[in-house]
């Protein structure tokens, strides 16, 4: 199942909330996601870019989950997750590793997911707990299209690079990078990386416009400039 997940918070153990970021995290069906956070505030226009210091993490990649159940009731207590980092904006090879976390129900709000886990807290550099709140967002169909999801990989041979992604198409030229689109309900998210050189794209559907709108844009090194379109 599709989902798009909003962050409210993340603490560190056994520090209290850290500074808020906005962080949005779309999810395929087949489980591809790409998971974009980006310290406040956005930018005034929306559609301006942001300095490269104001991207906390991007992540692309697939992610499972398994059902835990309580040894007494036998019924579902969270679900152990793992996310597999295909492309990581802090680490520059195509091993990115991964990370894991239990997601509990929130008793009550249906709309809450309560994550715990241990993974590197880039203030300290350490793996230390953790504890993140998520809301999910509505998953609905913009202009016919529920969800679309582009894959490039500069290893990949025959059609430039590109492979098919979920209701994507292939690629027309071919460029030495490995990135992700995910197309979700009104969202979409973007994320290149070529070497050293990162790229990441948030755009919004604004209904009451009737187009897509730019939120996030970031870019470093030979990244930069091209290919970002417009708000139309």
């Amino acid at each position: 199942m599709a989902d798009i997940s909003f962050r409210k918070w993340i603490r560190w153990e056994p520090h209290s909330l850290t500074p808020p970021t906005s962080t949005i995290v779309l999810t395929s069906p087949q489980r591809r996601f790409v998971d974009i956070r980006v310290l406040l505030p956005l930018p005034t226009p929306p559609d301006s870019k942001l300095p490269l210091e104001q991207l906390e993490w991007a992540i692309a990649g697939t992610s499972t989950s398994s059902p835990v159940l309580n040894p007494k009731t036998k019924e579902v207590e969270y679900s152990h997750c793992v996310w597999s980092h295909w492309i990581d904006s802090r680490v520059n090879n195509r091993d990115a590793g991964a990370d894991e976390g239990d997601n509990y129900p929130v008793e009550g709000h249906p709309e809450l997911t309560l994550e715990r886990g241990r993974m590197v807290n880039p203030a300290s550099g350490r793996v230390e707990g953790y504890e993140e709140m998520w809301v999910a967002g509505e998953v609905r169909a913009v202009e016919g299209v529920g969800c679309v999801v582009l894959e490039y990989d500069a290893d990949l041979k025959g059609e430039e690079g590109w492979a098919r992604g979920e209701g994507g198409k292939q690629g027309e030229v071919e460029r030495v990078r490995r990135g992700m689109v995910v197309r979700l309900g009104g969202y979409i998210q973007v994320f290149l990386r070529d070497g050293g050189d990162v790229r990441v794209e948030r755009w919004v559907w604004e209904g009451e416009r009737g187009k897509w709108e730019k939120r996030v844009k970031i870019e470093s090194g030979g990244l930069k400039g091209g290919g970002g379109g417009d708000s139309g």
